[in-house]
């Protein structure tokens, strides 16, 4: 193999002027180039739907979060009667003497589905007696603050707790009671003696002062 002299470079100059040493052109093949750009646009156009699920996931959440009504509405009877109705007929349903009435043993709590479905909706303003013991505290009319499926859940739940044993409640008896109701849905019951009126259920509830 032949060895160019050390001083080359330099005779070819002296020869001609114009010389100059360099290596040929090795131009980079195209299918590389191509494969280049392709996986650069390919990068640019994955980060902009990242870019564009992030803002649409962002603004779901926004719109539509993990509210407490969303997360209200699968929950079990158990729970929902520990949010709605625990503080004032306690975790063991005996409620609070002389002033809450006991759900454990009422015979409005086992009686026609109606019954327990309308004092859920409508509340009680009014003296009522249950297991022997005169109750003249206010319950809150939760027709508006729960829908079908928290109430019938509730009752089905309190129905079939302690000592009590009753049909569960459908959201569809619940529903066509609030229909029933119309207006009244939201009137809180006078007491005992309307839920007689209502239902035939005996009560030894004094009358309202206004009406002595």
């Amino acid at each position: 193999m032949s060895r160019l002299p050390d001083d080359f470079s330099a005779s070819a100059q002296d020869r001609d002027p114009a010389f100059e040493l360099h290596e040929r052109d090795n131009p980079i093949p195209w299918p590389l180039i191509a494969v280049v750009l392709a996986l650069v646009v390919w990068g640019a156009v994955t980060l902009w739907l990242d870019a564009q699920a992030s803002e649409t996931g962002t603004a779901k959440n926004v719109a539509d979060p993990g509210s407490d009504q969303t997360i209200m509405e699968s929950a079990d009877g158990a729970t929902l009667f520990g949010d709605y109705c625990a503080t004032c007929h306690q975790a063991n349903g005996s409620g609070i003497r002389a002033a809450i009435p006991p759900l454990d043993g009422s015979r409005y709590v086992t009686a026609d589905a109606d019954v327990p479905i309308t004092i859920l909706l409508r509340g009680i303003a009014g003296p009522i007696e249950v297991k022997g013991e005169i109750y003249t505290g206010r319950m809150p009319t939760f027709g508006p603050t729960l829908d079908d499926g928290q109430i019938a859940r509730i009752l089905t739940y309190i129905r079939a707790s302690w000592s009590n044993s009753a049909d569960e409640i459908s959201p569809d008896q619940v529903a066509a009671r609030r229909a029933g109701l119309g207006d009244a849905a939201t009137l809180p019951l006078d007491g005992g003696s309307e839920l007689e009126e209502l239902f035939a259920i005996p009560t030894n509830a004094p009358a309202p002062e206004a009406d002595r």
